[in-house]
């Protein structure tokens, strides 16, 4: 799997078990043994060799700093999903998200983790200060279009960080355990 997909973190658990013909009692046993033995790191739902690293040729490296150079450039109106998987190729870009160098907030928005981190603090400061905020808000405190400011308010719902009410969001109690920090 490594050999044929380089460029990703590892399989998921339920490909492995399905690939390895396992009853789930068995597969369990094995990975818990393989593990221990450290042949095998799981994270999360994946699962690789220990001995696996992704790693970029210098081209891809390059592609990737310049898609970079470009998030810095504009942090709040980024190229698109489909912009970025252009200029760096699928495999890099999912590298990328799975790495955590790009945070995948919707089908079409990506931001840096920096500016990520930054955009959800100013959301959750306005609203602690004035108790609600709309997309336009949103849109005017990062000068980008109601797309970029639509994505966000709606990935802070899903993380039920903020609630939708009419057209304006609201913190929700107990949101602090819901950072993705």
């Amino acid at each position: 799997f490594h050999a044929l997909y380089p460029l990703r973190r590892g399989m998921s658990r339920e490909e492995l078990k399905s690939r390895l013909k396992m009853t789930g009692k068995v597969f369990n046993l094995v990975l818990s043994l393989a593990a221990a033995e450290g042949q095998i790191v799981e994270e999360g739902e994946t699962v690789r060799l220990s001995e696996h690293e992704v790693r970029f040729t210098a081209e891809q490296q390059k592609k990737a700093d310049a898609l970079f150079t470009s998030f810095r450039r504009h942090p709040y109106t980024t190229p698109s999903y489909a912009e970025c998987e252009a200029s760096v190729g699928p495999g890099v870009l999912t590298a990328l998200i799975e790495q955590g160098r790009l945070v995948k907030i919707s089908d079409d928005v990506l931001y840096l983790p920096e500016t990520y981190r930054e955009m959800i603090e100013r959301v959750i400061a306005h609203l602690k200060s004035e108790g609600t905020i709309t997309v336009g808000q949103v849109r005017d405190m990062f000068t980008a279009s109601r797309k970029y400011a639509l994505a966000l308010m709606t990935h802070l719902d899903e993380l039920r960080i903020t609630k939708r009410v009419g057209d304006e969001r609201v913190l929700r109690p107990g949101f602090e355990s819901r950072l993705p920090w």
